[in-house]
């Protein structure tokens, strides 16, 4: 289980701002098709989930360096703060990248379903 922290950690690290752009615009449109497909009687707001997921996404992979951080609490503190600096310009980046795609499979997906 280490070993998959590591690698987890060191992927997650040697991600640039435009490779997380990358990697959230291709995950986001794959779980709103999946959600869509699975949950399709449940899930009436597609809009919904357009946005929620994409969102998720990027918080979660932009805070998950800190989560993985090791060391001590002052550490873990100044990873944290410096990730605060810049939450709004990558999360808010990230999750355009993933929620363009996400919206053009959300409308494919209300069309498919009205037709």
């Amino acid at each position: 289980m280490v070993w998959l922290g590591s690698e987890i950690k060191a992927f997650i690290e040697s991600l640039s701002f435009t490779s997380g752009a990358v990697l959230i615009a291709i995950l986001s449109p794959g779980i709103v098709w999946l959600l869509c497909s699975v949950f399709a009687a449940s899930i009436r707001k597609v809009w919904v989930v357009v946005v929620v997921v994409p969102f998720v996404l990027a918080c979660c992979l932009y805070w998950s360096s800190a989560w993985f951080s090791g060391g001590s609490q002052y550490e873990r503190a100044l990873i944290r703060s410096e990730l605060h600096n810049w939450q709004f310009l990558f999360i808010t980046a990230w999750f355009l990248a993933g929620a363009i795609p996400s919206a053009a499979i959300g409308g494919l997906l209300r069309r498919r379903a009205k037709g």
